[in-house]
């Protein structure tokens, strides 16, 4: 049958960490010839909400040399490093032990200096629009829409939109305060500018307790803060630091298979009073080895149960915080100007100018308060992410995507291809965190590298077979 050759397009929604690494491992490691298009409005790829923040304090919170986008090249973000002299500005990133932790732009920097080669051949394209609409075309194919009124055509579709701004608690929600008057709310703290109405003498209440809440603390003591923060969260815990020294890691907890969560703790505990010379990242840093296979072993009303009930300890032991937030939060809780306590706000009013409060601790006491300032670190709202993206929402209608039944983001099938109850899309797939209701741990960046690699393979396999398609004219013709 007479066929016409075709250069696959794929369509890259979202240019941070999960597409920029995505488009890299495309453009390396398929022979296909491909096209690609990355939809992302910041000025450069990889940088993303995690890698894009512009504040110097907000650092890296492992080693640079444990950060790569090629697993075959654990070190080559600090080999990049070196060779750039990028923190010759910034001593403070060297610790006493020669380990760094750059601030987190220079990671971005690196991945964008990674994939530039690829813009330059003319591999991919960065296209720098939001995308409003995603749809079938009467071929089969997608048409994106994006935020000009402009259509682009594409064969596949690969959703890796940033995580969705923090949801404010319901109490929050309804108060609307003008800029630059107190009492200050910030709902998103990501939000360029968003910590700067907030005086030094101000007294905060920070409502979430992990790696947000952490960089929010640096960011307010770099700009001479020296109030009194409260921070509440459920437990009350926040995120820790890392070992003193490097650790190996150590335990076995998927030969055999843990079925229950209360198996999978017990197996924890046991491991962690088996080895009482080492410290417990040495445990959680095999547990984040093993996650994939742990969670693959997990039934759904298990993850459920995991979720509700242990994530809290995995998220303040797994996400940690790096050394440079640690001295500051020490100093801070030192210096009696930090508190991390156990509670909830339960009702909250604007009066003379401040926001007074009531926060539950435990089934019964509360306690009254007042406060400068409010600000949200209760991290992404993963759970709303179809309400709050245009064109998630709009193939949501269409019934090409929905919710993944544990809330964690969106459901994929095992090639990460967006599914609908059984029925998954061919050409429609899910990179980064929101695939992680189906493969876990899908929010660091070794397991994000990963990945992306093996996505890779898939969309590369699948774009081979699009490489020819039939010319009806010449079929005719043929006849």
């Amino acid at each position: 049958m007479p066929v016409s050759p075709h250069i696959p397009h794929i369509a890259i929604i979202g240019g941070g960490c999960s597409g920029a690494a995505l488009a890299w491992h495309l453009a390396r490691d398929t022979s296909t010839p491909i096209r690609m298009t990355v939809f992302e409005p910041r000025p450069f790829l990889g940088a993303g909400l995690a890698y894009g923040a512009t504040d110097p304090q907000h650092r890296v919170n492992v080693p640079a040399s444990r950060m790569s986008i090629d697993t075959s090249q654990p070190d080559d973000f600090a080999s990049w490093i070196r060779q750039t002299d990028a923190l010759a500005d910034d001593p403070a990133a060297i610790r006493p032990d020669g380990s760094a932790f750059p601030a987190r732009a220079v990671f971005g920097r690196y991945v964008a200096d990674r994939l530039a080669p690829v813009l330059h051949s003319g591999v991919a394209t960065h296209l720098r629009r939001k995308v409003a609409g995603v749809h079938r075309s009467p071929d089969g194919g997608w048409v994106i829409t994006d935020t000009v009124g402009d259509a682009t055509a594409a064969d596949i579709v690969v959703i890796a939109t940033s995580h969705p701004a923090p949801q404010p608690p319901e109490l929050l929600r309804d108060l609307h305060l003008p800029a630059g008057h107190h009492p200050v709310l910030v709902t998103n703290p990501w939000r360029a500018g968003a910590l700067e109405d907030i005086a030094p003498s101000d007294r905060i209440l920070v409502i979430g307790t992990g790696l947000s809440m952490a960089d929010v603390v640096v960011t307010l003591t770099a700009r001479g803060h020296t109030g009194k923060i409260t921070a509440i969260s459920r437990r009350g815990q926040r995120s820790h630091g890392h070992a003193a020294h490097a650790v190996d890691p150590v335990g076995q907890f998927i030969s055999p298979p843990s079925r229950t969560v209360v198996h999978l703790l017990r197996r924890v505990r046991h491991v962690l009073a088996a080895h009482p010379d080492q410290p417990w990242q040495a445990v959680f840093d095999r547990l984040r080895e093993q996650a994939p296979d742990i969670w693959a072993a997990l039934s759904l009303p298990e993850r459920r149960r995991l979720i509700r009930h242990l994530r809290p300890f995995w998220d303040t032991h797994r996400f940690r915080i790096a050394p440079q937030a640690e001295d500051v939060l020490h100093a801070r809780e030192r210096a009696g100007t930090l508190d991390i306590v156990a509670g909830r706000l339960t009702a909250v009013r604007v009066a003379r100018g401040r926001f007074a409060t009531t926060i539950r601790h435990g089934a019964t006491y509360e306690r009254d308060g007042t406060y400068d300032a409010i600000i949200t670190t209760t991290g992404p709202a993963h759970g709303a992410i179809i309400q709050t993206v245009p064109y998630l929402r709009e193939l949501a209608a269409a019934g090409l995507v929905e919710m993944d039944a544990t809330g964690l983001g969106l459901h994929v099938d095992a090639l990460g291809r967006a599914c609908v109850g059984n029925r998954h899309e061919g050409t429609l797939f899910v990179a980064g965190p929101l695939a992680r209701g189906r493969f876990g741990e899908l929010m660091g960046l070794p397991e994000v590298t990963r990945h992306a690699e093996k996505l890779a393979v898939i969309i590369g396999t699948l774009a081979a077979s699009l490489t020819t398609v039939h010319d009806p004219e010449k079929e005719r013709a043929t006849t």
